[in-house]
This record gives C-alpha cells, structure tokens and sequence, in this order.
C-alpha cells in the first residue's frame, strides 16, 4: 500500500488530471497484475472537487456526481470529527470506465470543503487529522491518491504528513520553475517536522508544448536542478481536456496505441517502478 500525495501550490498546471489518471492507470495496473486485486482510493482535498466531478461522470454530467459532494454526513464532516462510517462514506467512481475495479471516493460536500481548511486549522493537531483518518482503511487499498488545493494552507500540510510519497505536476514554464523551490522547502519542512519518511517520487512536467522551445529548454533545467526526479512528461493535447470533460479516465477515452494513453502509463509505470525500489 502506498499512499501518493499530487501537490504543487500553483493552480492551473495539470495536478487534478495526473491524479484522476494515476488513480486511474494504478487501478488498471493492479487489476492485471494480481488475483485479488485492492482498489485504489482516491482523495479530492480540492475545495473545487474537480477530481471528484471527473471521476463520478464529468463536470457537465451533474446528475451524476451531484449526490458525491452534496452529502451532509460526509468526508469533510468525518475527518473533523476523527472518525466515520467509512462503508458509507466511500462509494465507488466510474472510472477507470473499461476496468470492473473502479477507483473509489469519498462522498463529500462542497460547502463543508471550502470551510475545511480554516477548521482544520483552529483544530488541535489538525495538521495530523487526515493521517489518522486514513488508518483504519489503508490497508484495504494498494493506492491512495490524494489530490490537493493549490495553496499553501493547512491542507497540502496535512496530505504531507499522511502520505509515504509526493508527486509534483508542473506546467515548464520560468514561473513554475520558480515555484518548484517553495514546493520542496514545504515538503523540506513535513520531513523534518512531522514525517521523515516522506519520499518525492519525482516532477511530472504537464501540459507541454513540444512545438515552444522555451518548454523543452524548462524540462532540461529541471533535469538539472533536480536529478532523478524527473518523470515522463504529458504534452498539452485535446484528448487530455476531452477525458476530463467527458468524465473519463485517459485510458478509456483513448486507444492503446494512442498519444495520450502511452504518455500516461508511462508515467504510472514510473510511479510503480520508483515505489518498488524502495
């Protein structure tokens, strides 16, 4: 079992779609690879609950994932009161959509999840609160995914302390490069502080635009300034954007020999390769 924390504190650079598709491409992954295979959990800390929406049938399909985040006794509810009916709190998603081993969710709520950051906060031991949440049911899972807020608040903090591994989608562009050093000097401190054992798996470059120089000449400075940990990286391309609209995981949407679906379980399988030689 490995739980996956997707962080980077800047918006708009891809971290829903990696982990929608990573939940995704593990579970298919895990489904192949095993008899007995264990689902994968994905966790939507995104006030927007946009990995939510995706997973649960596509932000234009509200009958569908509108009873997921209008829930009144919900996640949000549960990790603030330390425990909860977690058969009833995690429901199965639709994806991956050609896999019978569906990624699951918590049932959530939106209005609670905007609030949660700041309760969080005035809690005792809040920023630990998610940690002990998750025990009692990670080891049902191979892989917990947990999708996180651009910000800097409590949140990622927490995701942090309860994870064994770090991911970080950015967009190759001299601003994220920038911001890639608050990145580590945040997963710098949970290390130190809270959770020694905290792993980067390594930066996944996203939404690259193979046809800029500017973007490859940014992959190659953060192959430099970060050795090792570089991934695969995704390009910018229409399917990505249509999965998501659509509800779908990449791997469904498109066929195997496609662009789109070679990039991402390229990046799985490097996710799974990094784990393994731990």
């Amino acid at each position: 079992m490995a739980i996956i924390s997707v962080l980077n504190h800047k918006g708009g650079v891809g971290k829903t779609t990696v982990s929608v598709n990573l939940a995704a491409g593990l579970s298919i992954q895990e489904e192949r690879k095993h008899k007995d295979p264990k689902p994968v959990l994905l966790v939507d800390l995104d006030d927007q609950l946009n990995a939510t929406m995706i997973a649960c049938g596509g932000p234009h399909n509200s009958a569908s994932y509108m009873p997921m985040i209008t829930v009144e006794d919900s996640f949000p509810k549960a990790l603030l009161d330390g425990f909860g009916n977690y058969d009833q709190l995690v429901a199965e998603s639709k994806i991956p959509r050609d896999s019978e081993l569906k990624v699951h969710v918590f049932k959530t709520d939106h209005e609670k999840m905007i609030e949660l950051p700041f309760l969080l906060h005035n809690q005792k031991d809040g920023e630990t609160q998610l940690k002990r949440f998750l025990q009692p049911i990670q080891d049902y899972y191979s892989y917990i995914i947990i999708d996180n807020p651009p910000s800097l608040n409590i949140i990622p903090v927490a995701s942090l302390i309860a994870s064994q591994y770090t991911l970080v989608p950015i967009e190759p562009d001299p601003l994220s490069i920038i911001g890639l050093s608050s990145i580590f000097a945040t997963i710098n401190r949970v290390r130190r502080e809270k959770n020694p054992n905290l792993k980067v798996i390594g930066v996944v470059p996203s939404r690259v635009r193979i046809a800029r120089k500017r973007y490859m000449e940014a992959i190659e400075e953060i192959n430099q300034g970060y050795p090792d940990l570089v991934l695969p990286y995704i390009k910018d391309l229409v399917e990505v954007e249509d999965a998501n609209m659509s509800g779908s995981d990449i791997f469904s949407f498109t066929a195997p020999q496609s662009q789109p679906y070679r990039q991402f379980l390229k990046v799985v399988r490097s996710v799974i390769e990094r784990i393994e030689e731990e």
